[in-house]
């Protein structure tokens, strides 16, 4: 896939991953060291062209030195990263022989560009790109830019620092759980707004253009294909281009729409994920639950039943446990689940559903964010749970004054005393609700609301923010989609 830009008379293209913004700013603000012209050898398997002695000595260009190169032909450039090797010589890309039209032995004027220096620079909760291994060469460029190049790879140009962002998090352990990362970079689901989530990131933090993912669809049904794949191009704004030609049969079932894969068949790009996965493995309590938020997102689930939210589940192979099982103790939430058949964490019984959304929701983070489907199950089964709506009527009213009496409350709820203090005498309640006195003689029972009460009515305020915000975002959604 080339990338294009056009600079005053000129068309200037290269074969790099970069974003079309980056490669224009790069292009107008990087320095040319040395121009030279040099005779192109186009006729063999691999072209190839020499940068002359008499030229090479008036740079510290030595071999064995990537360096950045721009071919020129008439008015188009086609810049490209190569190896100076012994006598000068350096492979040109066939693409570069085709897109300029070169012939054999034919005269092109090339550029070097100004390498800047790579500097030890200090910076908290980001990753230097620059210190990535596994033989990957690296060409600084101008605005903390870098370009990775290893041979036989197409070359990648991305920001020399990656900010650690909670966003980031979440796309990482979401790939890790739906997606592969080992050679060629994918991510498979049928949910496309985490399609759109993933993109929209790697373009923010990498700077990857959204036009170089790839899809295929992946169908297990009889239902239609071309139907569905049109509904995914509306949704992701993909080109007939960016689809592999054909259908593959999928392992899973899949609904009508099936499901997608999208992928960045460019090797480096796999790389850079390994070297910023394993940097993220030393995260703290909030950023541990980012991460379990991804993880949620990709093997998450949010069961109801009748009476409500009957559990959260994350289900894991036996390769990742472990590492499931550390993201679990450093937010605290090892303590409310159970690991059920070695397949997966389940967190089941209201009181341990409530520390779940607690968790979440003091650190101003909502459980399945990203995953539409899974999150409105989460709310709406907690808020609509029998024990959550009983002990939020209850709360709601003790929270009026210090003490009620039973008489009071049984004027207000209009309940059957001997119901109402079996209601408030359960296990769940003890925590929230306090009763005073032995309700005998003159020693009242007195009901009162504990501080842990009144927090619990400010989680499940924020929980109705958030899921009424969302209810609303979604009718708005399907009306735009209706017109």
């Amino acid at each position: 896939m080339l990338q294009k830009i056009k600079s005053g008379d000129f068309d200037i293209y290269t074969n790099e991953v970069i974003h079309e913004d980056v490669f224009n700013e790069l292009y107008n603000k990087e320095e040319i060291i040395k121009k030279f012209e040099t005779k192109v050898i186009a006729s063999t398997h691999h072209p190839f062209a020499t940068f002359l002695s008499k030229d090479r000595h008036q740079t510290d260009i030595v071999e064995g030195d990537y360096i950045l190169l721009r071919a020129i032909k008439s008015n188009n450039k086609f810049e490209f990263v190569t190896k100076i090797l012994k006598w000068g010589k350096f492979s040109i890309p066939k693409i570069v022989i085709k897109t300029l039209d070169m012939v054999n032995h034919e005269k092109v004027l090339f550029e070097i560009i100004k390498e800047n220096k790579k500097e030890e620079i200090a910076k908290q909760n980001f990753v230097d790109m620059a210190k990535i291994e596994e033989e990957i060469k690296i060409i600084c460029r101008e605005n903390n830019f870098i370009t990775l190049f290893k041979e036989y790879t197409t070359p990648i140009t991305l920001p020399r620092f990656i900010d650690i962002s909670p966003e980031l998090i979440e796309l990482f352990f979401l790939i890790h759980g739906d997606g592969h990362y080992k050679t060629k970079l994918y991510f498979v689901n049928k949910n496309p707004g985490l399609h759109i989530f993933v993109r929209q990131q790697f373009e923010k933090s990498f700077r990857i253009p959204k036009s170089i993912w790839r899809a295929r669809l992946l169908f297990n049904n009889s239902a239609d294909q071309e139907l569905a794949k049109i509904k995914w191009k509306q949704l992701l704004n993909l080109n007939e281009e960016q689809f592999y030609p054909s259908i593959s049969k999928s392992t899973l079932k899949t609904s009508d729409s099936g499901n997608l894969r999208i992928v960045i068949d460019k090797l480096i790009v796999a790389t850079v994920f390994r070297y910023m996965f394993n940097k993220l493995m030393s995260l703290n309590t909030k950023q541990s639950l980012h991460a379990l938020n991804g993880l949620l997102y990709a093997e998450g689930g949010a069961r109801k039943n009748k009476q409500g939210l009957h559990k959260i589940t994350l289900s894991f192979s036996q390769q990742e446990k472990n590492m499931f099982k550390n993201i679990l103790n450093k937010t605290g939430i090892s303590d409310l689940a159970i690991i059920y058949e070695n397949r997966m964490f389940v967190i089941s019984s209201w009181k341990n559903l409530c520390g779940f959304f607690k968790l979440f929701f003091i650190n101003n983070l909502v459980p399945f964010d990203k995953h539409s489907e899974r999150c409105r199950n989460a709310l709406d089964g907690f808020l609509n749970h029998s024990f959550t709506r009983t002990m939020y009527k209850y709360l709601k009213i003790l929270k009026e004054k210090p003490d009620f009496t039973i008489k009071e409350l049984i004027m207000i709820t209009n309940h059957r005393p001997v119901s109402m203090l079996n209601t408030l005498r359960k296990k769940q309640y003890s925590e929230f609700i306090e009763i005073k006195g032995k309700g005998v003689n003159k020693n009242l029972l007195k009901i009162s609301i504990t501080n842990e009460g009144e927090n619990f009515i400010k989680l499940i305020e924020q929980i109705k923010e958030v899921y009424n915000e969302r209810c609303k975002y979604r009718k708005t959604k399907e009306k735009e989609e209706n017109k």
